[in-house]
Order: structure tokens, then C-alpha cells, then sequence
């Protein structure tokens, strides 16, 4: 049976009779802000490494008033508080910042208006501030919010409201570019463990069912945390044997939506726990790295690691509490820390996978490399592995096994321009294809998969295009495109969207290629993807004209007045 670490006291600063503040993490210190019982606006700092609190006093600057059930998160090293409810319990709406390097407050100048709010939540991602829910109020009643607001921290310029299942007192997880909400109670002040999550990228609200595993929260108030895909919550829950309550730890799989409950209920039995966190320690040759003095650092080839204990780096669960038998009225709730190694309860966070970046590294690569492909109209030689080809493209594996003269050379030409070929050995090497490449690029290697019958590329290639890259400018490209490559989808969305930008479209240059290049002497592709075109067009189709100001040539000297040709499809009842 493994022998867990035994709580431990803190020395510095008395924090008695203080509840509901918040906290920050950073790097191996916890910052402290406010908080209720006796409604303070003191910061405090509690060093993990030496277990001792301290309060921080600012050299400049005016703190953000007293306040409880506020928060408070971490950016570019500056700590934002928002929110919370004063001694009087009026909920603020004010955001107040503080600097870590230069030990100053400052209140930048807010656009915007939003509600003011207490026991909401808030997350950084990508230089926003994203604020769910929280408990608010107005001359009538008070009312749970039911909205998400973005708060732009290089402009300071809040979002409009965006819809969100009501939530106060909750919890709110990042992991990758989700954000996950978690229990809390809901607009009836019930108290619920239900669980859902929002696409940052898209703001997609998904709520999640069918979960497994039976979580049910005594009081709405808990902490979570995220240890790689996984999501671990703290809180209190009702003992069904016993009839009383005891704190539990359980962690969710984000993939298979699977509770477990982990076994510390021995290590949290005595006392009250009132805070939880995970804690990464940086692993130790960078804190050595850290420690030299600049420009003495030997080469790193030259130091060895090899003694240094790697568990140091594995994330801890940290829990603040009073383990105190006899405590006081008011006592202090973050006396006691407890710290437990997350590996020691069978909860592992794994690396990301390398594998997509090193075998990007391979190609072009001359070490190790045995094949050159050069495309059309290039000097340069494109350096790749048979072996890797040959498992990724069934057309270059045939070409090996039959014994053609490009096998025995080693080398190849391939008919595409330089970049439609890299992008090519790029997926073949990286399973990806970059959304930031050229229409026409994706285009091309989109034609190439249909060629070559990789169907997951032509697919790859599809989606991005029409998520990304269809506009008025690229739109007729791309129903070539879709046309010559029998990606069927595509094309109908791409015609779609030209008949309902026709007016526009109809000013491209690609609009007059396709109808100049599609006639009579052309190629048999580009004169098929004309006749699609056409064939698309609904026969009840007619052109409203509406007003325009430009005049156009139509390449054989005359020209006619755009003012009186705007074109749009419509469809007559």
C-alpha cells in the first residue's frame, strides 16, 4: 500500500476568519486575492517550496476594492481581477490589474458594459478572457446569468452576450481550445453536476450525456482542475453508508466521458479542505539551466542529466485546508497543506506526440534520404525515403515493385509546379495539410489525391477549402477544382455560393477564364467543368439588374456599362 505525504502547516501571515478568495497560480507560488468573512482587499502569496505566507504590497497604485467570490487569472504576467460582491454585498463589474514584474495596479480603460456578478467564472485563451455565468442582480431580484462574455485583453473591449446554459458557483476547465463547465447551480439554485463544453473557436455550446459513473455534489461548491484529457474534480459528496459527507477526488476521461473516483478518502479525513489545485513543478535542469550565470552556460551536449529525479517534474495534487481538531471560530482555512504525486494514483499525463513533427523534419532531408522527386519546371530536388513513400502511396509502390527506369534511378519528375508537390509529400509524410497554403495550392493537391486515389486527402483538402478559403475571389477555382477531382459535395457547395454572389463573382477574373477557357479548343477538363456549371443552373433561373458604377471591356475593344448589369439568380415563384 503506498504511504501518502502527511499535511503539512504554513508559517507567514495569519489568514484567519478569511473565505472565498481568490487564487492564482503561478509557477510554484499561489497569489491570493480578497476574500469574505472579514471582507478584505490584501494580497497574499503562498510559496510551495518554502510552505510560507506572505502579503504582497504594491509600490504603486490603488487595489481593487474589498471583495469575495470574485476572480481572478493569470496573463502575461499580470494577475486581472473581475467581479465579486463588496462588504455590502454590491457585485461588482470593474477589472483591475496587476503587474508581477513591476508590483503595480492599474485600471486599463474598459469598453463595453456587462452585468456585474458574483461566483462566476473566468478563463484565459489566446489573450481573451472568457466570463461564464455568475450570480447578478438589478433593482427588482437577483438572477443567475445565462451568457458568456469575451473580454479582448490586448484591446479591453467586452463581447455582446453569448447564450450559455444559467450557471453560478460552477467550474470552468481548459483543455486545448474547449472549455469545460462543470456542476454548480443552476437559474433555480439547484445544485446540479451536469457537464458540458464550449468550442472557443467556434463557440458551439455542447452539452454532454451518456456519461458513466454516478458524481453527485453535496453543495455546489468544488474545484477543478485538468491533467492532460482528463478532468479531475474536487468537492464534498454525500457518504451513502454512512449518511454523512466526506471530500472526494474523481476524474473524468474527456474521450470516453467516464468517472472514476480516486482513493485519497484516508489522506483528507481529518480537518476541512477548502482549496485544490494541481501543481507542475518545472523539471530540475531548467531551473539548473535557469540558475547559471548568462554567458557561462556550458553546451548542452556537455551536461549530464542522468542523475536528476524526473518525478520531479510530474504534476501534485495541492490541497489547502485546517486539519486542527479543536478550531476556533473564525479560524484559518488555508493553515494545512497537502500534496500528493498524481502518478500515485494511477493518473498520468502524457506528452503530446512528436511523431507528426519528426517525420516533417525527414523530409527533404539529405541524411538518410534514397529518393529525389523534382517537379515540374524546378531546379530544386525534393529529397524523400522509398519506404516512406512506398507505405503512404500505393502509386509509387507499384512503380518500385515493377522495376521501372525512375526506380532504378532513384529519382522522379512529377508534372505539378514546386509548392502543389511539397504540400503532396508534406501529408504523405505528415498526415496534415496546412490551412494557410494558397487556394490554388489546395486546389491542385486536391486534383493530384484524386489522381492517386488517396481519398483521405482529397477529403482533407475539400474541407478546408470550404471552410477557409471560399470566397467570392477563389470560388470559381475552386468549383474547377471540385469539378476535375469528382469531389461532388464541394462542387454544389461552390456553385452554391456563386449564385448567391453572382453580381460579384461575375467581376472575378476567374469568372471570365473559366467562360473564355471553357469554349470551343480548350481542354476537355476545363470545357467539362463549364458544362457543369451550366448544367447546374436551374432552368427557371433570370438576372435581376440592380444599380452599379464601373465599366468593363469585354476584351475585343467594346465595352458595356456595369451600372446597368448586376446580376443575381433568383428563382420566380
Amino acid at each position: 500500500m503506498i504511504k501518502f505525504a502527511k499535511p503539512c502547516g504554513t508559517t507567514g501571515q495569519n489568514l484567519v476568519g478569511l473565505w472565498r478568495p481568490s487564487f492564482t497560480r503561478v509557477d510554484q507560488k499561489l497569489y491570493l486575492f480578497g476574500g469574505g468573512g472579514h471582507v478584505t482587499n490584501d494580497l497574499h502569496v503562498l510559496d510551495l517550496v518554502t510552505m510560507n505566507w506572505d502579503c504582497v504590497l504594491a509600490k504603486e497604485g490603488v487595489p481593487p476594492t474589498k471583495r469575495y467570490g470574485h476572480t481572478a487569472v493569470l496573463w502575461n504576467q499580470n494577475i486581472i481581477v473581475f467581479g465579486g460582491s463588496n462588504e455590502y454585498t454590491e457585485y461588482r463589474d470593474d477589472v483591475v490589474v496587476f503587474s508581477l514584474q513591476t508590483k503595480t495596479w492599474s485600471r486599463p480603460e474598459i469598453r463595453g458594459e456587462v452585468p456585474a456578478r458574483y461566483l462566476h467564472s473566468a478563463t484565459v485563451y489566446k489573450n481573451r478572457m472568457y466570463v461564464y455565468g455568475g450570480f447578478a442582480k438589478n433593482s427588482k431580484c437577483t438572477y443567475v446569468l445565462e451568457e458568456m462574455r469575451i473580454l479582448n485583453l490586448e484591446t479591453w473591449t467586452w463581447s455582446d452576450a453569448i447564450t450559455v446554459p444559467a450557471r453560478y458557483n460552477h467550474s470552468a476547465s481548459l483543455v486545448g481550445g474547449k472549455l469545460w463547465i462543470y456542476a454548480g447551480k443552476d437559474e433555480a439554485g439547484n445544485t446540479v453536476s451536469d457537464l458540458h463544453s464550449i468550442d472557443l473557436s467556434t463557440l458551439r455550446v455542447l452539452p454532454h450525456t451518456g456519461i458513466t459513473g454516478k458524481v453527485v455534489l453535496l453543495k455546489s461548491q468544488h474545484f477543478s482542475e485538468a491533467v492532460g484529457n482528463q478532468l479531475v474534480v474536487f468537492g464534498k459528496y454525500p457518504n451513502e453508508v454512512t449518511g454523512t459527507s466526506l471530500y472526494g477526488l474523481w476524474i473524468m476521461d474527456l474521450d470516453q466521458l467516464e468517472w472514476r473516483k480516486l482513493d485519497i478518502d484516508r489522506c483528507l479525513e481529518d480537518g476541512v479542505w477548502n482549496y485544490f489545485t494541481i501543481v507542475t513543478k518545472r523539471p530540475q535542469h531548467q531551473r539548473h539551466l535557469e540558475s547559471q550565470i548568462p554567458g557561462d552556460d556550458p553546451p548542452m551536449h556537455s551536461m549530464d542529466f542522468s542523475d536528476l529525479d524526473d518525478s520531479d517534474s510530474v504534476p501534485s495534487l495541492i490541497f489547502l485546508g485546517n486539519t486542527e481538531k479543536n478550531r476556533p471560530q473564525p479560524y484559518d482555512h488555508f493553515r494545512d497543506v497537502l500534496s500528493i504525486n498524481v502518478e500515485y494514483l494511477g493518473v498520468f499525463q502524457i506528452p503530446p506526440s512528436t511523431l507528426r513533427s519528426h517525420m516533417g523534419q525527414m523530409l527533404n532531408n539529405e541524411e538518410f534520404a534514397d529518393f529525389t522527386i523534382t517537379p515540374h519546371g524546378s531546379l530544386r530536388k525534393i529529397h524523400v525515403h522509398r519506404m516512406v513513400l512506398s507505405s503512404r502511396w500505393p502509386h509509387f509502390k507499384n512503380m518500385h515493385a515493377s522495376g521501372m527506369i525512375e526506380s532504378t534511378r532513384g529519382s522522379m519528375v512529377l508534372p505539378e509546379p514546386y509548392p502543389v508537390v511539397l504540400a503532396f509529400l508534406t501529408f504523405l509524410y505528415m498526415d496534415t495539410v496546412d490551412i494557410d497554403l494558397d487556394c490554388s495550392i489546395i486546389c491542385d493537391v486536391m486534383v493530384m489525391a484524386n489522381m492517386y486515389l488517396l481519398d483521405r486527402l482529397k477529403k482533407l483538402c475539400a474541407s478546408i477549402l470550404h471552410r477557409y478559403h471560399l470566397q467570392v475571389d477563389t470560388c470559381v477555382r475552386i468549383f474547377q477544382a471540385a469539378c476535375v477531382s469528382q469531389e461532388v459535395g464541394l462542387k454544389k457547395l461552390s456553385q452554391d455560393f456563386i449564385f448567391r454572389n453572382c453580381g460579384a463573382v461575375m467581376k472575378t477574373e476567374d469568372w471570365f477564364l473559366m467562360w473564355s477557357q471553357g469554349g470551343e479548343g480548350s481542354s476537355g477538363e476545363q470545357r467539362a467543368a463549364l458544362e457543369e456549371f451550366i448544367e447546374g443552373i436551374p432552368d427557371e433561373a433570370s438576372l435581376e439588374v440592380t444599380s452599379g458604377s464601373r465599366r468593363s471591356s469585354d476584351g475585343y475593344g467594346s465595352s458595356y456599362d456595369v451600372a446597368k448589369f448586376e446580376p443575381v439568380l433568383r428563382k420566380d415563384a
